[in-house]
């Protein structure tokens, strides 16, 4: 049987969540807090920004780096033409779609291991004792 009580820290408080009836105000009042420190930090970026701008050296430097960036740029699609090139490329983004289907493959199993178990550790084929981490994010 799964914990029903889950303890956590961070850097601002100690948390205890109990996992029962669910409370939809406390949810609403932690998205309300994400949604302020989010602005918080957007305006925070905009003085940031702003003072990058104002900053003669550092958009001389900016300047140098979209040059040497576009000379990368160009250099790339011309190495880009070689066959053996895009093969290759072409391999890569074979094996990455294959390590993402394979890491959604796993977490589906450990999710399912865990709801048949309860048991947080597993096991690897090294004799390794790994802890399951669960993160649940909302979606639009």
């Amino acid at each position: 049987m799964p914990p029903k009580f889950i303890f956590y820290t961070n850097r601002f408080m100690f948390v205890i969540h109990y996992f029962g009836a669910m409370n939809k105000d406390a949810i609403d009042k932690r998205l309300k807090i994400i949604s302020d420190l989010q602005m918080e930090l957007n305006g925070l970026k905009v003085h940031l920004d702003e003072i990058l701008e104002n900053d003669s050296d550092y958009q001389t430097v900016l300047e140098e780096v979209a040059k040497v960036k576009e000379e990368s740029q160009e250099r790339k699609a011309k190495i880009s033409e070689n066959k053996m090139f895009r093969n290759i490329k072409e391999q890569m983004k074979e094996k990455r779609l294959e390590i993402t289907d394979n890491k959604d493959a796993l977490s589906q199993e450990l999710m399912d291991y865990y709801r048949e178990s309860g048991r947080m550790e597993i096991e690897d084929e090294n004799g390794k004792t790994r802890r399951l981490k669960f993160s649940v994010r909302l979606v639009n």
